[in-house]
């Protein structure tokens, strides 16, 4: 092996220039790889060494992070949550896969109900992958135990799972329906009833939590005969409260329902059955589904941040699979009041 030569002469033997040396020897673009190929041989002969050419950040990225494979496990039980609730729950799925291409995440979407149930949790426990996402909308409780021991991440997406050591990102049910409350009381109302899901649920557990909570803060008397446990659809709680209005049951001049599918289902029996709205009955609902707007009259309602919580979800997924021993998380959303007009205000007396 030959001294080091200056750059310069080496140049100068080659015919180049010494720019052209030092992007050889530097690994820079802006030579012809014939060129390239000799500047090297001669860079090497004079004991040069040539520099790795820089690893782009997309590849750096691959190198040492692999892509990460995320199931997400979309539980269906009567389905009515998941698929009839407007857009609701597509609009988490929608931000989940959004969020997970920033990221590199391989989303791998997996359905399943309690027909095969068994099945699934047996793959999932197999084959966990790096993570898993679970829609929580229609899970029943006793499923929670399951997902604590798994080894991987886990992140419920839409339950509170209140006593569970689980990771979960929902909406902060109870302090959304107090604001609802809250609203009807600036309105004058004093009588305030409650359209409640018939599926337990634990959104509806906290919802109902919530209700009796500000009913009391406000110095309001809960009435149990003014809590309606009804089916929450649109079919549904339209065809039960049509049956209540025609058994003489006599409904508060304010109803809030736990979403805005019974809301619908409510305003339009009460509208078939002759009563004006809002001047008979004040209606709120939860959830700010697109029907919600395009109702007559416009439904007011609580809107749930969708496209924040799926980020939220992936986020805090992302901390999980690099802090793998960090305490479980659970992250609470609140919601907007989307004043429309189907409250109104009333006189005291």
């Amino acid at each position: 092996m030959k001294g080091k030569k200056p750059l310069q002469d080496i140049a100068a033997e080659l015919g180049v220039s010494p720019a052209a040396v030092s992007f050889v020897l530097n690994s820079k673009k802006g030579v012809s790889d014939v060129t390239r190929a000799s500047i090297t041989a001669v860079l090497e002969q004079y004991g040069y060494e040539i520099k790795k050419p820089p690893v782009s950040a997309k590849e750096s990225l691959s190198e040492e992070h692999p892509p990460r494979s995320i199931r997400f496990l979309k539980y269906k039980n009567s389905a009515i949550l998941v698929e009839e609730n407007g857009n609701f729950v597509s609009s988490i799925i929608d931000s989940l896969e959004e969020e997970c291409r920033k990221l590199g995440f391989d989303l791998i979407i997996t359905g399943f109900g309690p027909e095969n149930r068994e099945e699934i949790y047996s793959r999932v426990s197999a084959d966990p992958m790096d993570g898993i996402i679970v829609l929580g909308t229609e899970l029943d409780a006793t499923d929670l135990p399951f997902f604590e021991n798994l080894p991987v991440p886990v992140i419920l997406v839409d339950t509170p799972a209140p006593g569970h050591s689980l990771n979960c990102v929902t909406m902060n049910n109870e302090e959304i329906v107090e604001k609802a409350i809250d609203y009807f009381y600036q309105l004058g109302h004093r009588e305030i009833g409650y359209l409640h899901s018939s599926m337990n649920t634990g959104n509806f557990r906290a919802r109902m939590s919530g209700y009796k909570n500000a009913l009391n803060r406000l110095g309001l008397e809960l009435k149990e005969e003014q809590i309606y446990s009804l089916t929450p659809s649109m079919t549904g709680a339209y065809q039960e409260i049509s049956d209540f209005f025609d058994n003489g049951i006599q409904f508060p001049p304010a109803l809030l329902a736990d979403n805005d599918m019974i809301a619908l289902g409510c305003s339009r029996a009460l509208k078939d059955k002759g009563c004006r709205l809002p001047e008979d009955y004040s209606i709120i609902g939860i959830d700010d589904i697109s029907f919600s707007s395009i109702c007559a009259p416009p439904l007011t309602s609580v809107r749930i941040p969708c496209k924040e919580l799926g980020a939220q979800v992936i986020q805090l997924l992302h901390y999980k699979l690099n802090h793998p021993n960090s305490a479980p998380a659970k992250i609470f959303l609140d919601g907007e009041l989307i004043v429309r007009g189907s409250a109104t205000a009333v006189e005291q007396p």
